[in-house]
């Protein structure tokens, strides 16, 4: 068993944003999430700067029941190794990946990934995760009974691209694009 990613997740809560609801939407996802006394609500005109609510050794438990309940588990294998790579020298870790999620489905306990070139309505939450053993540690909590079927790795050839455009399994008469041992 691989050992849990140092975890930390951030958000920023824009100026017309009520700082308690998004730390809500986070908790849902991070219960251990916690920022001290974050921006309440304001009367018009609003006179604060964006805040950038950062946590640090955040628990990845609740997100990855969720992942699992949702039934997006291959999905969560692709976006989390979308910007995997490997960290500096002078890191402390050798692998580090980030991922957004999307903060408007957090608050209803659900997950939504988010691409950086996406505009969402609602705020992201950031989700940044490093190790040593990092690749090991997204394919063994993204895995499900299915992979024994279809296996899958991080970087695979059926792996979202970077757009965010799925890898077809079937081509356009319905036949299996991948090829199984069967």
């Amino acid at each position: 068993m691989t050992s849990v990613p140092l975890i930390s997740v951030s958000t920023c809560v824009m100026p017309h944003e009520v700082g308690n609801k998004c730390v809500q939407a986070v908790e849902k996802i991070f219960p251990d999430f916690h920022f001290p006394n974050p921006p309440g609500e304001e009367m018009f005109p609003i006179n604060r700067n964006p805040i950038e609510m950062v946590c640090e050794g955040v628990s990845p438990d609740r997100f990855l029941e969720l992942l699992g309940e949702q039934r997006i588990l291959d999905t969560a294998l692709d976006a989390m190794s979308l910007n995997l790579g490997r960290t500096g020298s002078n890191q402390k870790f050798n692998f580090a990946t980030k991922f957004l999620i999307s903060r408007q489905a957090a608050i209803r306990g659900k997950i939504a990934f988010v691409l950086e070139n996406e505009r969402t309505v609602g705020g992201v939450i950031e989700v940044f995760m490093e190790s040593d053993d990092l690749v090991d540690w997204i394919e063994e909590a993204t895995w499900h009974p299915g992979r024994t079927d279809v296996p899958r790795t991080v970087g695979d050839e059926l792996s979202m691209r970077l757009d965010g455009a799925v890898t077809e399994w079937f081509d356009k008469k319905g036949r299996a694009t991948i090829q199984t041992d069967e």
